[in-house]
């Protein structure tokens, strides 16, 4: 006689940069065990491929997992860490004021969450008549480069860039030619281009608590998925 099968529960959630609503299901142990080992590798280029497989495997919808931004995959395995693993997230706090540590309980959706950040236009001028057609980084983008290469993930992310009588796709153009563009651009120009970064969506927890010890209020910022796993 067969062993019985257990159900498994399915939920719906919503990719952030699209829109689209997608069912998905609970990650299994031997996935779970899969993703502690990259994350205890300590590999970026590792945790980003064994991201995209869990992705893979618990939505049951078709997406395509390298398009996605990497705010929307660090949203969903938010998701299916939740009810997976649970809602509840054990981490240690450092007072700001007297140094004091603390354990805490952060809850998924209401501590930590996902930050929408102000809506940057995507069409940054750098000058006059010079400008480029910016977009998030996707997974594909970032597992294929080194995410410590700054240079590498902004080349990556810039679609087009402009002058006052054509609009140049960047696939037309060898990398070389890009990397010379890149490469010419002064502070003021790049500070433009990193706002526009720093305004994209991201996981992350803020929120202000009491510390025991010295009775001052504290704040707590924590961004990075592997925080929260």
């Amino acid at each position: 006689m067969a062993l019985p099968k257990l159900d498994t529960p399915t939920y719906k959630l919503k990719i952030p940069s699209s829109g689209k609503t997608v069912t998905y299901r609970p990650f299994l142990v031997k996935e779970e065990k899969l993703l502690m080992m990259a994350k205890e590798g300590g590999d970026t280029s590792q945790m980003v491929d064994t991201l995209k497989k869990l992705v893979s495997s618990c939505v049951e919808d078709d997406i395509d997992v390298n398009a996605l931004t990497t705010y929307d995959i660090e949203y969903i395995f938010l998701m299916l860490r939740a009810k997976s693993v649970g809602e509840e997230v054990e981490v240690l706090v450092t007072c700001e004021h007297c140094g004091a540590n603390k354990p805490m309980t952060l809850m998924i959706g209401e501590d930590i969450k996902l930050y929408m950040g102000e809506e940057v236009e995507s069409k940054v001028a750098l000058t006059s008549d010079v400008g480029v057609i910016l977009k998030h980084p996707t997974v594909d983008a970032i597992s294929k480069i080194n995410t410590e290469d700054s240079m590498e993930v902004l080349i990556s992310c810039i679609e087009s860039i402009y002058d006052s009588t054509t609009v140049h796709n960047l696939k037309d153009y060898p990398k070389e030619e890009i990397l010379e563009f890149v490469g010419a651009l002064n502070v003021k120009e790049l500070q433009k281009l990193q706002n526009y970064f720093d305004n994209m969506p991201k996981i992350k927890c803020d929120l202000t608590y009491v510390c025991e010890e010295c009775g001052k209020e504290s704040r707590l910022v924590i961004e990075g998925l592997s925080n929260f796993f």
